[in-house]
C-alpha cells in the first residue's frame, strides 16, 4: 500500500513539473525584442548615469516570464542572463530594459557587448532555441533614435524608426486617428456620405423588389401547376376524389325513393263501429256532479 502511495506522490509530482515547463516555455515564447537604440547620446540612462546603447525585452503575454538562463547573442558574442535576481522576471506585458555597454561587471542587465559593428540580435531560451531575431539597419539610426516595433492605424505592427524613444514603455505614443474621423476631415459637409447611404439604400430595396417578385411568381406558378395535376387526375381516375355521373345520381335517387317507401307504415283503412249498451251507473250522472245552490233540504 505505501509503493502504491508513493509512486502516486512521485507521478503527481512529475505531472506538475512538466505543467510547470509547459507553461513556462509557453510563457517564454511571448516575449520578443521589442525596441533597441544604438547611439543613444543623451537619452535614456542607466543607474550609473550613463548614456549607452539599450535593448527593450516585451512580454506580450498574459503571465509572468523569468528571463533568467535566457541568452542574447550578437555577432561573435553572447550573454546569458543571470540567474537569482528576482528583477529578471518580466511582469504580464511588462518590460525589461538590458543596457548594451560591454559592462557584465555593472550588474546583472549588462551585456559583455555593444551594437556597434552589428545588424542583428538573436534571443535564445534556456533551452538554446531561437526565442526571436531583431534585425536592423545601423545607418539608420542617428543619435538618439530608436528602432522597434509600431502599431499602425490598420492594428498592424511592423518594425520603423520610432517617433520617440520609449524604453520600458509603450511604443504607440501617437494618438491614433479613427476611420471615421479621417472621413470625417475627407468630407466634411457630408455630401459623399449621403449619397454613399442613398445608393446603398437604394440597391438594397431593388434587390429585395427582385427577390419578392420572383419568390411570388414561383409560388404562384407551383400553386397552378399542383392545381392542374390534381384535376388531371380526378379527370383520370388516378386521384382519390372524382366527379359524379348523372347516370350515378339518378341511381343514387331511386334507391334513397325505395327506402323511403319501405319504411312507411301502411294502415288498414277499414273502420268497424259496434254498439255498445250501457247500464245506468251513479258515476255517469249528471246530477251527481253540479252543485246544488241553493242546498235543498
Amino acid at each position: 500500500m505505501l509503493d502504491i502511495m508513493s509512486s502516486f506522490k512521485h507521478s503527481l509530482i512529475l505531472i506538475g513539473l512538466s505543467l510547470t515547463i509547459t507553461v513556462s516555455a509557453q510563457s517564454i515564447k511571448d516575449v520578443r525584442i521589442n525596441e533597441i537604440q544604438v547611439c543613444n547620446v543623451d537619452g535614456f540612462r542607466d543607474e550609473y548615469g550613463q548614456a549607452n546603447a539599450w535593448i527593450e525585452l516585451y512580454n506580450k503575454g498574459y503571465g509572468k516570464v523569468n528571463m533568467a538562463g535566457c541568452t542574447l547573442k550578437v555577432k561573435g558574442k553572447a550573454y546569458q542572463i543571470p540567474k537569482g535576481d528576482p528583477a529578471t522576471v518580466i511582469s504580464a506585458r511588462g518590460y525589461l530594459v538590458l543596457y548594451a555597454d560591454g559592462m557584465p561587471n555593472r550588474g546583472t542587465f549588462h551585456t559583455n557587448f555593444t551594437l556597434d559593428d552589428t545588424d542583428f540580435i538573436e534571443l535564445y531560451d534556456v533551452d538554446g532555441k531561437l526565442i526571436d531575431h531583431f534585425q536592423f539597419n545601423p545607418a539608420e539610426l542617428s543619435e538618439n533614435v530608436s528602432y522597434g516595433w509600431l502599431e499602425d492605424i490598420d492594428g498592424k505592427e511592423k518594425l520603423v524608426l520610432l517617433p520617440a524613444t520609449t524604453p520600458a514603455g509603450n511604443n504607440n505614443t501617437e494618438d491614433k486617428i479613427h476611420r471615421s474621423e479621417v472621413f470625417r476631415q475627407a468630407d466634411p459637409s457630408g455630401v459623399v456620405l449621403t449619397i454613399t447611404n442613398i445608393v446603398v439604400v437604394s440597391i438594397a430595396l431593388t434587390i429585395l423588389f427582385f427577390i419578392f417578385k420572383y419568390m411570388g411568381n414561383f409560388h404562384i406558378r407551383k400553386a397552378a401547376a399542383k392545381k392542374i395535376d390534381k384535376t388531371a387526375k380526378a379527370q383520370s381516375g388516378g386521384g382519390k376524389t372524382r366527379g359524379v355521373t348523372n347516370d350515378e345520381l339518378a341511381v343514387i335517387a331511386i334507391a334513397l325513393h325505395q327506402y323511403s317507401k319501405s319504411i312507411h307504415d301502411y294502415e288498414d283503412l277499414t273502420l268497424t263501429i259496434n254498439k255498445v249498451s250501457r247500464v245506468y251507473s251513479p258515476w255517469s250522472s249528471k246530477i251527481y256532479g253540479l252543485r246544488q245552490i241553493p242546498n235543498k233540504k
